[in-house]
């Protein structure tokens, strides 16, 4: 950090994103940081609003509805950022200050609208808007991370990425739920502004690669190598045809099976605590805020060091050898139950080699990724993680019936071991020193 500010006073400017490690990881965790926010808005701030001034349980899932749904077609979003950008500003950083700017319009047209809890429509627009263009962000920054970020350097990243994102969340829903309660929603909306351009401004300050614009109205010009497309057929048929690279869909395969282990492991999770364990919503809530501080810091200190260090393939695989018999143990002995001191020492156990492991999907995810197609590859690899949730919610009522919570959580186990073995099938072809801008016709050539 020191040598950022000294370079920033003799030179008048900050170095590019692609030209150094601190900075990139300083910008990686401010700008989850600014995406977190809104999302803690329009997922838990708004919708608990809804619930407190006495909406309907049909209100308030259209209003959930209306946030998620952006984000189940974000590879429509990554189709217009691999088309569209202005190359003088870089490939990605034109979407990141759009959208940014977007959201900050849009919660000034909310606070001076400021709608009342009755005012449904209203505030379901203000929740889906906020939501297309939170994605829209989400969808651009993954992109110029694989852009430019080195693959030996992808689990650091992926951590700070994550430390972020645990902060924005917990901070955009606890301060926007005070101050939806004690000033409404229009102050709400305001304070909300200020949270969320501070870390935000970091893109605005930031080139993507050194010698392009900084601003439109500044010198600058097109300095990228990278292989791009610029028509939709090509964008269409490079995407597919990096999906269907053998490393793409083992990758593919496993985001697909642990996804119905995560939601089959925390949907479980909330019933077993609150049927089983006898505690209550708020009791659920702060255990759940918890944990995701404490594993949020976990990632950020030592959680992408060790991706980076080990590999992603083998932390996948040892993360799903590790969590398993920790799940097992817990639910073969049902005496083990009566103890609230012992399911949270069990929760925490289980929660490091799960959120290792989540880590390693990710850069495992972005290393298959070609630059020339990054958005639309990786929104729609990370798509299948979404598919995983869909299925394990059509399958948990039957797990429930066959076994109850000890076939719930036993299913999400051997999943979590299952797609460890998936990684044990990917192969490497690059070394980890090598840049995602090597890529070659817009094909990954990838290290995992």
């Amino acid at each position: 950090m020191t040598s950022l500010v000294a370079e920033w006073r003799e030179t008048g400017k900050l170095p590019a994103f692609a030209d150094h490690t601190k900075l990139r990881l300083l910008l990686g965790t401010l700008l989850y940081l600014a995406q977190e926010f809104p999302q803690g808005i329009f997922f838990a701030a708004i919708p608990t609003w809804l619930v407190a001034n006495g909406q309907s349980t049909a209100v308030v899932a259209s209003a959930v509805a209306a946030a998620g749904l952006p984000w189940s077609v974000k590879f429509l979003a990554g189709l217009f950022i691999d088309r569209y950008t202005w190359r003088p500003m870089g490939r990605r950083r034109p979407w990141l200050i759009g959208s940014q700017t977007a959201i900050v319009i849009t919660l000034i047209i909310a606070a001076l609208i400021s709608p009342e809890a009755s005012d449904t429509a209203i505030v379901i627009g203000v929740i889906l808007a906020l939501s297309i263009l939170t994605a829209v962000q989400d969808v651009a920054l993954d992109a110029l991370v694989v852009d430019l970020t080195p693959k030996a350097e992808m689990g650091r990243m992926n951590g700070f990425m994550f430390g972020g994102k645990v902060i924005g969340i917990a901070g955009g829903t606890a301060i926007t739920s005070y101050l939806l309660e004690h000033y409404g929603f229009s102050i709400a909306m305001l304070g909300m502004i200020a949270f969320f351009a501070l870390p935000a401004l970091s893109v605005v300050l930031i080139r993507e690669r050194e010698g392009e614009k900084l601003l439109p109205w500044t010198q600058g010009t097109v300095t990228q190598r990278a292989v791009y497309h610029e028509d939709w057929r090509s964008i269409l048929v490079a995407a597919l045809k990096s999906l269907f690279r053998r490393e793409a869909l083992l990758v593919g395969l496993l985001l697909l099976t642990y996804g119905i282990h995560q939601n089959l492991n925390d949907t479980t999770d909330s019933l077993f605590m609150i049927r089983q364990m006898g505690w209550s919503q708020a009791e659920y809530g702060s255990m759940l805020a918890i944990s995701n501080i404490v594993m949020g810091a976990f990632c950020l200190t030592v959680g992408g060091w060790f991706v980076d260090r080990l590999g992603p393939g083998p932390i996948a695989f040892w993360s799903g050898a590790a969590a398993m018999p920790i799940m097992a143990v817990y639910m073969l002995d049902q005496a083990l139950w009566q103890s609230d001191e012992l399911y949270i020492v069990w929760y925490f156990a289980k929660g490091v080699p799960l959120f290792l492991f989540y880590l390693a999907n990710l850069v495992l995810a972005m290393r298959v990724t070609p630059t020339a197609t990054a958005a639309t590859s990786l929104s729609v690899l990370l798509s299948l993680g979404t598919m995983g949730f869909v299925i394990a919610s059509a399958i948990l009522p039957t797990l429930e019936e066959i076994g109850g919570y000890q076939a719930m959580f036993g299913a999400s186990a051997a999943l979590v071991f299952v797609a460890g073995l998936i990684s044990l099938l990917l192969k490497t072809a690059q070394s980890p020193s090598q840049n995602s801008d090597e890529s070659v016709e817009g094909e990954p050539i990838a290290q995992v």
